[in-house]
């Protein structure tokens, strides 16, 4: 089985596109399917789209009163897959704008069933890139991997902060079991960073693909605020990075 976990907040003009494109392409492979939508306290339509499609697919939506963050969301998207999922099926975490490409799913799958726990979609990968967006926005985001990347290293990969992945289920429950279900404590975007950074800790199968990430495709406009991001990955660097380091220096020398 095939667990779909989308965070969504404000994303009606962007859900039939959506749903349209990713059943069609979950129907090609042929393999049972589940779409968990997290409605993240949307104030637009986004919860009746989706339920447009209640009756044409195997779907379910988890609401939030109010707006939580990502970090949130997915919190409530893993709790209720790894409630359902076995250890062999398989997580697809993606966002909810379309910017994505739903057609490399194919190939993620079939790397993680060659032997990856973890399959990332790319777009700082050879033959990736980001199209449509602002230069200071990709100077950003290039800027930020590279700097992710110096301080944790994953072989073969150089994108860390995509949503769009596929998991096994079972390295994700031992995760969250190696880190007492506090996988992910980061609210806003930089939580699938952490996420990704734990993850490497529990096993080393992790790859990418390359993927064009078509921002002209989102209607509406990013809800990621770059300043908080960028705090939280420094945040993020500071504690799982140079402090972890340091720690496991000091027990070393004193063990």
């Amino acid at each position: 089985m095939i667990y779909i976990i989308l965070p969504a907040y404000n994303e009606e003009g962007n859900i039939n596109r959506l749903l349209t494109n990713l059943i069609n392409g979950l129907v090609e492979l042929g393999e049972k399917y589940h779409i968990v939508f997290v409605d993240d306290g949307s104030s637009d339509n986004t919860r009746d789209e989706i339920l447009k499609f209640k009756d044409k697919t195997s779907l379910e939506v988890v609401s939030h009163p109010k707006n939580l963050g990502v970090g949130e969301a997915f919190r409530s998207g893993f709790g209720r897959v790894l409630s359902l999922a076995d250890d062999n099926d398989i997580i697809v975490t993606k966002e909810a704008d379309n910017t994505s490409d739903v057609g490399i799913l194919t190939t993620m799958l079939k790397k993680l069933k060659g032997g990856d726990d973890i399959v990332l979609a790319s777009c700082f990968a050879k033959e990736g890139k980001i199209v449509n967006s602002s230069w200071e926005r990709y100077l950003c985001s290039m800027a930020a991997n590279l700097l992710l990347k110096l301080f944790f290293p994953i072989k073969g990969v150089n994108t860390y902060s995509s949503f769009y992945r596929v998991y096994r289920v079972a390295t994700v429950r031992r995760a969250f079991r190696a880190y007492d279900g506090k996988l992910l404590t980061e609210d806003g975007f930089a939580c699938m960073v952490e996420l990704l950074i734990k993850l490497r800790r529990v096993t080393s199968k992790i790859s990418e693909v390359p993927m064009i990430l078509k921002a002209d495709l989102r209607v509406g406009h990013s809800k990621m605020k770059k300043f908080d991001t960028i705090i939280a990955y420094l945040r993020i660097i500071l504690k799982n990075g140079i402090f972890q380091r340091f720690k496991n220096l000091f027990r070393n020398q004193y063990s």
